[in-house]
């Protein structure tokens, strides 16, 4: 029900006639614990990975906005855009708007500020036993 236009208006303008049917509704999430909207806020986490619009303004209208030193990735160039609207420093965006491109621009943007002396070493995970 939020979905662009793009492609109906592309089809009707080539001479189809076309249906819209709304497959699924995007919703507001339900707030993080207060725990992770701090964490958010205050650059505990290293980077956010934003894959729509959509999950810019959830984010930000149910936690806030992720710290300045928060990097912050986006799958393409509409995520971007709606990102830099919320006031956000997009740091990567892949060439390629797939979730796996967004991985690796992201950690070779890490790995580039990492050997430039921007970034600490990878935090190690603690082990589930």
């Amino acid at each position: 029900d939020i979905a662009t236009e793009t492609l109906a208006e592309g089809l009707t303008d080539r001479g189809w006639e076309i249906e819209d049917v709304t497959a699924y509704r995007t919703v507001r999430a339900a707030p993080p614990a207060a725990e992770i909207r701090e964490m958010i806020k205050t650059g505990g986490f290293d980077a956010v990975c934003f894959t729509s619009s959509s999950t810019v303004r959830n984010l930000v209208g149910i936690a806030g906005k992720p710290h300045a030193r928060t990097l912050i990735a986006c799958i393409g160039p509409r995520t971007a855009e709606t990102a830099a609207e919320f006031g956000l420093r997009v740091d990567v965006q892949p060439e390629n708007a797939s979730v796996l491109d967004l991985v690796d621009a992201l950690a070779a943007h890490a790995d580039h500020l990492r050997a430039a002396g921007e970034l600490p070493p990878p935090r190690r995970r603690a082990r589930r036993r």
